[in-house]
């Protein structure tokens, strides 16, 4: 399976950005993977070429392999394949190649390859979190957009029907008031609230499809 980094951005340190150029944590990470395959490389001359044993060094190859797989996934496997290969020949030098030389190669190989399987996950995991993050907020706005726009839709409506209440209020105030006048009037304005409630409850039910968490219960009362 191919290794690939789905969030280079979010990553700690970070392998690279879309453009393919190398962020300074990766720059970070190639000089810490190098410094500890130099000393992994020079243990195994040191230790097992000149001084004839292969125990107890090889611990600190694992600390290599582990950052490895957890900064580049599958693409550890060449540095674990890299020590397997020293492993081999410089037992094949010492002339100590035995059953524990090919189980510490293969628990080379094993570690690396689960430390970058469970990385790789890990990280996938959180691009598919950050991906539904973004895509609710862009919902979100989408949606705050809407709600505005309406809003501002119906503030004059409601300032007009506001108004002619007011004027309606002043005719039956006055001395002689023409009450036909004002049933018209009046007749005219639940028009006009009628049409405002309309629009609202138009405005509920785009909600109400837009938003599947609503409780049932809830999407009938705005939809009434």
């Amino acid at each position: 399976m191919e290794s690939v980094n789905p969030v280079t951005v979010e990553r700690e340190g970070g392998s690279s950005d879309p453009s393919g150029e190398a962020l300074p944590g990766a720059t970070h990470q190639i000089w810490i993977l190098g410094l500890l395959g130099a000393i992994c490389i020079a243990l195994e001359i040191g230790v097992h070429l000149f001084l004839r044993t292969a125990i107890g060094y090889t611990h600190i190859f694992y600390v290599l392999l582990v950052l490895a797989g957890v900064w580049y996934y599958q693409k550890a496997l060449v540095v674990a394949a890299a020590l397997v290969a020293a492993t081999f020949l410089t037992s094949g030098i010492v002339g100590d190649f035995t059953w524990a030389t090919l189980l510490r190669a293969a628990m080379f190989l094993v570690v690396t390859w689960i430390v970058a399987k469970i990385s790789e996950e890990r990280d996938r995991a959180k691009a598919e979190i950050l991906d539904q993050k973004a895509a609710i907020e862009e919902k979100h706005s989408a949606l705050v957009g809407y709600l505005a726009e309406v809003a501002l839709r119906m503030k004059n409506p409601i300032h007009l029907l506001r108004d002619n209440m007011a004027a309606i209020r002043l005719q039956l105030e006055s001395e002689d008031p023409d009450l036909e006048a004002v049933k018209m009037d009046l007749s005219v304005q639940i028009t006009h609230a009628d049409q405002i409630m309309a629009n609202f409850r138009e405005l509920n039910q785009a909600i109400v499809e837009e938003r599947d968490e609503i409780p049932l219960a809830y999407r009938d009362f705005l939809t009434r």
